[in-house]
């Protein structure tokens, strides 16, 4: 049976959102919902369709068929509440579903194993629920009813204790005192392994199970909650020192069986004692609209826990994930500081990030390799045995093309571009001669950095060139609002830039013109 591919995850919450990014980057068809206006608006620019969907006792609100139209795979990730009668409330949402679900749609519900009773025993999936809280019977409710409907087209995953890294154990009792089941073991699951376990299901086609997931490791608790709370530097809970405890061990068994799963985080501990390395990305931010963004580069911005940003880099960028550390690293035009001093810091802190086990955007403006000093970066990096990726980005010299309608490569016309930097004007005059021989042979060349070179760099265009009346581009704030083009030709750009005072950042693009003009 082929892998199913479209996936409607009901709920975008702590773990929804996460799993849907997951697998959106791995090649899925990815539909979410979410139930509130807020929550909507603030979804809207993730690259995947979101949906507002709120599942009532007595109705759907919004389009559920569209929701689900095309989709093969529905995820149930909606959790009860804690509130009055959830045994009879929360069931009831699973009635709304079935009765507006076709029964031959795959199914994944996000159970808990809150399911099994507390007796002292080892439970695994043969054993029989047995809930004594109303949650824990609530659920066990929605369960049997899903099943009547979907049978095996149905898999539940009875999830232990939610943790990750920023859902730490320490906060969970922090500073609580007389707390009972002081001798108890913990049953608790990693964020990451929630997702990979949802992943190898829909992998592996597996249907019509019951799947425990939960760490293979339980340290008593009260060990556990108090070292998680001093790593936090939090007050530690206080138990009371006889008491019998309450409690089950989650058997995960099946799971590392049936999957084929190791658990990441195999210890709870392994939350706040083993170190788990970050992961560096060298990001092309492009020329600043949003929507030039690649996908690759969007998902890494939303996911990261740092950004460090280059001067260029829009606003609006910025501002795709508001719970990051932003660290401005960049340099402007004019700057007297150090630019080797400079570097060196930018380098150290991606391998102190990266050490921190954190997730880091390095955020350049255009694409990384082009005027973007990566290399500097990525060399330093592999000197030091530190992975990372660049993601490309589009360049302000093609935004600015593409976006002015200037071919800057036409058949019987150009059939090169040549990029290059203003700054060859003071270095080689050597190189010079060769930029402006390129644009005698009819080729196109793409300058960046010019706009305060213009008075070396145009003169020798025109000597070599033997025509003044050669075409010249000067665009400024590339892709965003306040984008300008001056269309000109080399005879007359010097005078023409001074009368339009254009801001920087200008890129020229000289020897072809606008199909607009």
């Amino acid at each position: 049976m082929p892998e199913l591919k479209h996936i409607a995850i009901l709920g975008l919450g702590w773990l929804g959102l996460p799993l849907a990014k997951a697998l959106h980057q791995q090649g899925y068809k990815v539909q979410g919902s979410v139930s509130s206006l807020d929550k909507f608006h603030e979804h809207s620019n993730l690259p995947f369709g979101v949906t507002r969907i709120r599942v009532k006792e007595h109705e759907i609100e919004g389009d559920w068929e569209a929701f689900l139209f095309n989709m093969q795979v529905l995820v149930i990730n909606i959790p009860p509440l804690r509130e009055k009668k959830v045994e009879y409330r929360y069931p009831a949402l699973m009635d709304q579903i079935t009765k507006h679900t076709p029964p031959g749609l795959k199914i994944i519900f996000a159970s808990t194993t809150g399911v099994y009773a507390n007796e002292g025993q080892r439970v695994n999936e043969s054993i029989r629920p047995n809930p004594s809280k109303p949650s824990g019977k609530a659920v066990l409710y929605a369960e049997n009813k899903l099943r009547e409907h979907f049978g095996k087209n149905l898999s539940i995953l009875r999830l232990a204790g939610l943790i990750g890294e920023d859902r730490h154990p320490g906060r969970f009792l922090a500073s609580k005192r007389a707390l009972r089941n002081a001798e108890a073991p913990v049953n608790l699951v990693h964020q990451q392994d929630c997702i990979s376990v949802i992943q190898k299901v829909l992998q592996r086609n597996c249907w019509g199970e019951k799947i425990n997931v939960c760490a293979s490791k339980h340290p008593v608790r009260k060990e556990f909650y108090q070292k998680a709370s001093a790593v936090l530097g939090l007050d530690p809970p206080h138990f009371k020192s006889s008491d019998k405890a309450d409690f089950k061990i989650v058997d995960n068994t099946y799971s590392r069986k049936l999957l084929g799963h190791e658990y990441l985080y195999d210890d709870p501990e392994d939350i706040f004692t083993k170190k788990h390395p970050g992961k560096i990305s060298i990001v092309g931010a492009g020329p600043g609209d949003v929507d030039l963004l690649t996908l690759k580069a969007f998902q890494t911005i939303v996911e990261a826990d740092v950004i460090l940003h280059d001067n260029l880099v829009s606003p609006q960028i910025l501002a795709l994930n508001p719970n990051a550390e932003l660290s401005y690293v960049g340099r402007k035009y004019g700057d007297q500081s150090d630019q080797k001093d400079r570097q060196r810091i930018i380098n150290e802190l991606l391998h102190d990030h990266y050490k921190q086990g954190k997730r880091v955007a390095r955020l350049k403006s255009g694409d990384p390799y082009i005027y973007g000093r990566a290399a500097e970066e990525a060399r330093f990096l592999k000197e030091r045995n530190v992975p990372f990726q660049v993601v490309p980005g589009i360049s302000a010299a093609l935004a600015a093309a593409n976006l002015n309608n200037i071919p800057v490569t036409e058949r019987n016309h150009s059939n090169a571009l040549m990029i290059c930097t203003a700054h060859t004007a003071d270095y080689s005059f050597e190189q010079l001669n060769g930029v402006a021989a390129l644009l005698k042979a009819g080729n196109t060349l793409a300058i960046y950095m010019g706009l305060k070179s213009l008075d070396k760099l145009i003169p020798r265009l025109i000597e070599v060139c033997e025509d003044d009346t050669i075409p010249i581009n000067a665009i400024s704030n590339v892709s965003r609002e306040n984008e300008q083009l001056l269309s000109s030709t080399l005879g007359a750009i010097r005078n023409d830039v001074l009368e339009a005072k254009l801001p920087m950042p200008v890129v020229f693009l000289v020897g072809a013109r606008s199909i607009d003009k």
